[in-house]
């Protein structure tokens, strides 16, 4: 290593491959000359051990790109079964969900409301959305005993880019304190949202939109909660086939 009035440069060393000399190669990096590599050698020893090095880059890249992938969708909370999911609806229902619209999908048993929504919900997590997937029965148990948990649960599924509400109303009546809180999930998403950050919601049912307020609950909740839904949400019906039959 040689060195010059601003730093030090290494003297050329032969190619591994042909013995060509290679000339160190250097930088400006304020003000002081810095080594930044060696010449490249066009020999075919050479280049093709820089396309070896630049395959195991991409490997690299790629392992790495999948597993933050499968980390985005595991904390999303998508099941497993619909992590794969494609529908031909789904490409138009993430544009508008996108845009801002709420969606309540209803139909009957296996019209495809699920794999649609989470169809959907994957695009808009590939575009950069963040994306929450809750079961409504589920999410009604956790809510029955509020503490801490519960507190923080709401907190992230109220703050997500896109919440999706899965089987609303099929899970009955709930107890009065778990329908406030379900309401005060979809009342807070609506107070938050802004023009430049909408919070928009997917909701699938077996049931119309009408049926939610005593399906949910029998008390004033149930309605409130029907209310909000009809404010914030478009209403679509799947087709009237059970795909799973076909």
């Amino acid at each position: 290593m040689r060195s010059t009035r601003r730093g030090f440069v290494p003297d050329p060393k032969p190619c591994a491959h042909c013995g060509r000399v290679l000339s160190p190669l250097t930088a400006d990096l304020n003000g002081r000359k810095v080594f930044a590599g060696w010449e490249p050698c066009g020999c075919p020893g050479a280049e093709a051990a820089r396309a070896k090095w630049e395959a195991e880059r991409r490997r690299g890249d790629e392992a790495a790109a999948a597993a933050a992938w499968e980390r985005k969708v595991e904390q999303s909370g998508i099941p497993p079964r619909y992590r794969d999911a494609a529908h031909p609806w789904a490409a138009r229902l993430a544009q508008r969900v996108s845009a801002g619209d709420g969606i309540y999908l209803h139909g009957r048993n296996g019209s495809g409301k699920t794999t649609l929504a989470c169809a959907a919900a994957l695009i808009c997590l590939r575009n950069g959305l963040s994306v929450r997937f809750a079961v409504a029965s589920k999410l009604l148990d956790e809510l029955r005993e509020f503490g801490e948990g519960q507190r923080d649960l709401l907190a992230g599924l109220a703050k997500c880019d896109l919440l999706v509400v899965d089987d609303l109303g099929k899970e009955g009546a709930a107890t009065p304190r778990a329908a406030e809180k379900l309401f005060d999930l979809f009342n807070d998403r609506y107070n938050q949202q802004t023009m430049a950050h909408p919070r928009p919601i997917i909701v699938t049912s077996n049931f119309p939109r009408n049926d939610v307020a005593n399906r949910v609950s029998q008390g004033g909740a149930g309605v409130a909660i029907a209310s909000r839904l009809k404010e914030t949400t478009d209403d679509v019906v799947m087709d009237d086939k059970d795909w799973r039959l076909q």
